[in-house]
């Protein structure tokens, strides 16, 4: 069983009560205990939260894995769409995805597909948004980059994201 529990240093603090050679894990239950900090209720505070995980699914073999960052993608960097980092075409054979992504103090932000760039509107709030049409990466393994400008060097981009088909 995993007990975790808030101290009064704000840390999470998880304690594993499992002998290490029976740790197969399958799923883990992370539980959040709290109350107002006494020390007459420290050791003793009640569950407020109860979550199952699910392990069984590891990143590597998941398509749902991020797109890779690279050290461009800083603080304020948000991605919307889309969170996967293998990009296939939807159920109905459409190949034009939505991206939509928050970068701060970008002058220009693109897609590029192959040799092709797809310049993204920006919106408020350093938000940028457009649609990629993905069929110029009919081969399988292609990349397609996030690429950003900012002010002082508008002509040079530099890679946020990079996805694999």
């Amino acid at each position: 069983m995993l007990t975790c529990r808030k101290d009064i240093s704000h840390n999470l603090r998880c304690v594993n009560t499992l002998p290490r050679e029976t740790l197969t894990v399958w799923c883990i239950l992370l539980q959040i205990f709290g109350a107002p900090f006494t020390p007459a209720v420290a050791e003793s505070l009640p569950g407020i939260y109860n979550y199952l995980v699910d392990c069984t699914k590891t990143a590597a073999d998941s398509a749902d894995s991020f797109p890779q960052q690279y050290a461009p993608w800083k603080d304020g960097c948000y991605l919307h769409a889309p969170l996967s980092g293998k990009l296939t075409q939807s159920a109905s054979g459409e190949n034009v995805l939505s991206f939509k992504l928050g970068v701060p103090r970008a002058v220009g932000v693109a897609v590029v597909v192959g040799s092709e760039w797809v310049t993204l509107k920006k919106h408020d709030n350093d938000i940028w948004e457009g649609e990629v049409d993905l069929a110029k990466t009919s081969a399988t393994g292609t990349q397609v980059a996030v690429c950003a400008a900012y002010e002082g060097a508008a002509d040079t981009y530099s890679t946020l994201l990079e996805y694999s088909t």
